[in-house]
């Protein structure tokens, strides 16, 4: 069960931060602004929280290059975002504050977090144009960026 501390500074975090296989043991505990990790038969070390959260926004970014996305072109802009290797899919709706998301990781960065932005957010970013969430809601418009005009007769 992930909770609020576990969720973002997990031992799967720290062996893809130093790059150990998956069977290494890890020993992590939080203090302040860093987290103290222990690897069997290594001294233990502290990796900053800043690290972890950079980790998880990156990873989240990486693993949305992989990821289709689907324009429905209404009003809140939705997309269906589809993961080609799994064909599963999440449909994220789009507001000038915020991407919404279907999937558990949305929902576990709301409840831990209180906001945040899944890889399938990250997929409908990249296909705006965005680079960040930080950059979609500075800029505040939504995807419907485009007038249509019909013509006249």
């Amino acid at each position: 069960m992930a909770t609020r501390s576990t969720f973002v500074y997990s031992a799967a975090a720290v062996r893809r931060l130093m790059g150990l296989p998956s069977s290494v043991p890890v020993q992590i505990r939080e203090f302040l602004d860093v987290i103290w990790v222990w690897v069997k038969g290594d001294r233990p070390t502290f990796i900053s929280k800043t690290d972890f959260k950079h980790h998880f926004v990156e990873r989240r970014k990486e693993d949305a290059r992989e990821l289709e996305v689907t324009d429905w072109l209404r009003d809140p802009p939705r997309y269906t975002v589809t993961n080609p290797n799994s064909g599963s899919q999440h449909v994220v709706s789009e507001y000038a504050d915020r991407l919404d998301c279907d999937c558990e990781d949305y929902r576990w960065q709301q409840q831990f977090i209180g906001r945040g932005c899944c890889k399938h957010g990250y997929a409908v970013l990249q296909y705006l144009g965005f680079d960040s969430l930080k950059t979609f809601v500075e800029a505040g418009t939504t995807g419907l960026q485009t007038t249509l005009v019909l013509p006249t007769r």
